[in-house]
């Protein structure tokens, strides 16, 4: 059997890079999904029946559309934003991706990735009638850094480097 969508959570910075403070990316949100979005290269050279393609890189970003929760942290967050609609660095944070399946570091401790990314406002509104939403895009920033972030203090800490061995 398939496991349940709630255990890939993601959290989004929505502090400063000096004083982090992680907002689950849960409540009014129905579907997000992380797109990777790689950049291919493919060649068939004249003596192959088939090709063949090499990946580039890749660009990953999330869509994310919420319903308007007046009081939520997020949401609070969202509407100072919008009211400014920021741009370049101003427009800048970082979110982490977390899988409660794979097996803590600690308790409530699990390892992550954690990514600088762009954020953009995409719309606020919805049809007559229905409940108001509002929605951003997150766009990736190069490479992502790995880690472990505690779900219950929103605290991401960095992987040791990797050292070479003489």
């Amino acid at each position: 059997m398939a496991e349940m969508r709630e255990k890939l959570m993601h959290f989004f910075n929505i502090g400063t890079a000096e004083t982090p403070e992680y907002a689950l990316l849960g409540d009014g949100i129905t579907s997000l999904t992380e797109e990777f979005n790689p950049e291919s290269n493919t060649k068939q050279y004249i003596h192959q029946a088939n090709g063949t393609t090499s990946i580039k890189s890749y660009t990953p970003s999330i869509s994310v559309e919420k319903e308007y929760i007046k009081n939520e942290k997020l949401q609070k967050w969202m509407d100072e934003k919008i009211k400014l609609l920021p741009v370049g660095t101003a427009a800048e944070s970082d979110y982490v991706r977390l899988n409660v399946m794979e097996t803590p570091t600690a308790e409530g401790t699990y390892p992550a990735v954690k990514r600088r990314c762009s954020y953009q406002f995409d719309n606020i509104g919805g049809d007559a009638g229905s409940e108001l939403k509002n929605s951003m895009t997150l766009g990736g920033i190069g490479d992502g850094i790995q880690g472990t972030f505690n779900v219950k203090t929103g605290t991401f800490t960095e992987a040791a480097a990797p050292t070479l061995e003489k």
